[in-house]
């Protein structure tokens, strides 16, 4: 069943969005991550020296709703473990070496998206970016503590290889892409969650601050070039 991400309303104009990047801070050098084994298996967890968070690879909880989420972290398999806020998820992205001040896909955030999705996992291949042409992707889940329903954040990755070129409205290059989308509750394939073993939780940005700065920047570069970044087509 096709299930498109809904993306975030965005109501920043351009001086409150560079204020919510810019409250973001510099990002750090690029920290390493260290694959360490969990009750999971080996290799199922990144962690990130910088932050000291123990990430777990997304495709352990792959296929698992929102709701069951929540509720395998209470008592299920994944006692121990706890939702990442959007804070962490952007930090953890930035000492990863994306550069978040481009949310369309820029060639410069190929190869360490490609690289962190070697830690976490890659959970799906049928992004739609353009006739002839698809993208790799991973999505999770967000701690979406007090969201208001139905929809729910999900923070992602993704990245082609356009040198084909596949899609002549994308740089002739393999590019890549870190996003946040706003979904229904459901049972993807594509989605896991972005887990984190740690002490308690950097505070959230805002509501869905972290969305709203990505998808304006977003809105903003697609209205200037007079295209659309492509979206992810969910079954």
């Amino acid at each position: 069943m096709t299930h498109p991400i809904r993306r975030p309303r965005a109501r920043l104009g351009l001086a409150t969005l560079v204020a919510a990047l810019a409250a973001l801070g510099a990002p750090p050098a690029p920290a390493s991550l260290v694959s360490e084994s969990s009750a999971f298996g080996a290799d199922t967890i990144a962690r990130d020296t910088a932050s000291g968070l123990r990430w777990l690879d997304l495709t352990v909880t792959a296929g698992r709703s929102y709701a069951t989420v929540v509720g395998d972290l209470a008592s299920g398999d994944l006692v121990g473990y706890r939702l990442a806020t959007d804070a962490e998820v952007l930090t953890f992205f930035e000492h990863a070496g994306i550069d978040l001040s481009e949310s369309d896909f820029v060639p410069q955030n190929y190869d360490p998206i490609v690289a962190l999705a070697g830690f976490v996992g890659q959970l799906a291949d049928n992004g739609s970016c353009g006739s002839g042409c698809s993208f790799f992707f991973t999505s999770g889940w967000i701690d979406n503590t007090g969201a208001i329903p139905p929809f729910l954040t999900v923070a992602s990755i993704a990245w082609f290889d356009n040198s084909a070129p596949l899609s002549g409205s994308y740089p002739q290059a393999p590019i890549g892409r870190a996003s946040f989308g706003d979904t229904t509750d459901g049972s993807f394939s594509s989605t896991g969650a972005w887990l984190v073993q740690a002490p308690e939780p950097l505070a959230p940005l805002g509501p869905r601050a972290a969305a709203l700065a990505l998808a304006a920047l977003a809105l903003s570069r697609s209205a200037r070039s007079g295209r659309r970044p492509p979206r992810a087509r969910r079954r």
